[in-house]
């Protein structure tokens, strides 16, 4: 009975990350007609991107602070429930703006949802293998939506109109609540609850709107370059004034002692280049199918295809073989095959649709192996009380990466072509060769690398 339950709740915990990553990828494919319903120019249009992206890593610290002091399953019911009414709103939405603001609130949702979520998965298997084994459905299950939001969004834009890859979120949200409600249990928080940091709160907050705001802008364009070095700049100053504060707040949001974790710390290094080289390829490859060989959208998700079936296989194996091999292993192993998709993209795959879907399905098992082995390593040896804050600096981290990919890949390909779109793919592949160098260094030997091969624990306090 216990294991069904178990069953049923990494089911219900791999569905909220499906609807995340799911809509990613989906709504990336519709941005064309978005733009032509409303007419927007390419600068406004990125807002539907952007204004996501910036509430989602401005708040995934405080989303997993939260889920640290209060019971993870209101915090998850909530940030799921204000998921799916942003969905609602957004295909409801008469006007852009409407849609900027629906996608900022989705955001808000994911920053509550997505610490949320993987802090119970952390929480409620036991480190080791059976961990190790959830983190790598959990994974694959990622690999599996992005690729299916590129199928799905091609459809449903094709078919049925752009509003419905905000749609065909609440169905799926409604559900997830109604099960989430049956299968999760209340665990309040024993003895007395540390205050919120306040302070530290809104300083790293406002520390990463800036900086995904600062790397969202990142363009050639006039201007552009200047606004965007501010911005980051400014987040900077706001990181510092961050630190300051959280080495004399009694219960700071994230506390530095946590970053003398090797393996977490490296981990997060290394869990944002892979998605930096993600994002980037998914940004460039679309342009290519589309723009380049001028196939539709619906077209240019069966070429994303093998991405998803490359991520399952990935997924499944780096979940059952980290216990043996040990993370760094898994990870370097991962990001070879990784950087070897890469180059095949780059070196046949520009001009054959044929040999870019195969790259791109060997690129997607390099990604979730990856993942799936820093996600073990963020979370390994960190107590129950902290697993939403290693959750949400992972998924930060997560989200920085993907800016910073998105924001290089568009400086390439800003001139279009086929020579700018290789600059963009030969900046990926070395991104992820620059992965697997740090993996190495910050993963071989530490104590959450020998733990997770042993099925051992420690907690760090």
């Amino acid at each position: 009975m216990l294991r069904s339950r178990h069953g049923a709740i990494l089911a219900l915990l791999a569905v909220t990350q499906l609807i995340g990553v799911l809509d990613f990828s989906i709504v990336n494919v519709a941005l064309p007609s978005i733009q032509g319903q409303f007419g927007l120019a390419p600068g406004e249009l990125q807002w539907v991107i952007s204004a996501y992206a910036l509430t989602l890593g401005g708040g995934l610290l405080l989303g997993g602070r939260i889920a640290d002091l209060y019971d993870r399953k209101p915090v998850f019911m909530s940030g799921l429930a204000i998921f799916s009414a942003a969905s609602l709103a957004g295909g409801l939405a008469p006007t852009a703006w409407l849609v900027f603001a629906a996608r900022a609130l989705q955001g808000l949702g994911g920053a509550i949802l997505m610490p949320a979520a993987l802090a119970l998965v952390t929480s409620e298997f036991a480190e080791g293998g059976e961990r190790n084994r959830a983190l790598g459905v959990f994974g694959t299950v990622a690999s599996v939506g992005f690729t299916a939001g590129v199928i799905l969004g091609g459809l449903l834009t094709s078919l049925a109109g752009w509003r419905w890859v905000f749609f065909v979120n609440v169905p799926i949200g409604l559900v997830a609540l109604g099960a989430a409600w049956r299968l999760l249990e209340t665990r309040r928080r024993e003895g007395p609850r540390p205050p919120l940091d306040v302070a530290g709160a809104i300083l790293a907050t406002a520390a990463m709107l800036a900086l995904v705001s600062g790397l969202s802008q990142v363009a050639p364009r006039p201007g552009a370059l200047l606004r965007a070095a501010a911005l980051v700049a400014a987040a900077g100053i706001l990181g510092a004034g961050f630190a300051a504060v959280e080495r004399s707040a009694p219960a700071p949001l994230v506390p530095l002692g946590v970053f003398r974790l090797r393996a977490l710390t490296g981990a997060n290094l290394v869990a944002a280049l892979t998605i930096a080289v993600a994002s980037a390829l998914a940004f460039t490859l679309t342009l290519v199918v589309q723009r380049d060989m001028g196939f539709p959208p619906d077209i240019t998700g069966l070429a994303f295809l093998p991405a998803g079936a490359g991520g399952f296989l990935g997924g499944s194996l780096a979940g059952r073989s980290v216990h043996r091999l040990g993370v760094v292993r898994v990870a370097v192993g991962a990001l070879a095959v990784l950087t070897a998709g890469a180059a095949l993209v780059l070196a046949l795959g520009l001009h054959s649709i044929v040999w870019l879907a195969a790259g791109y399905g060997v690129v997607g098992v390099g990604i979730v192996g990856t993942m799936v082995a820093t996600t073990i390593a963020a979370t390994s040896g960190v107590e129950r009380e902290r697993q939403g804050l290693a959750a949400g600096l992972l998924s930060t981290s997560q989200q920085v990466g993907g800016a910073l990919g998105a924001a290089l890949a568009s400086i390439a390909v800003a001139a279009g072509g086929p020579r700018s779109y290789g600059t963009a793919l030969v900046a990926a592949t070395a991104l992820a060769g620059a992965a697997a160098v740090v993996a190495a260094a910050s993963l071989r030997g530490t104590t959450a690398t020998r733990q997770a091969a042993a099925g051992g624990r420690s907690q760090v306090a």
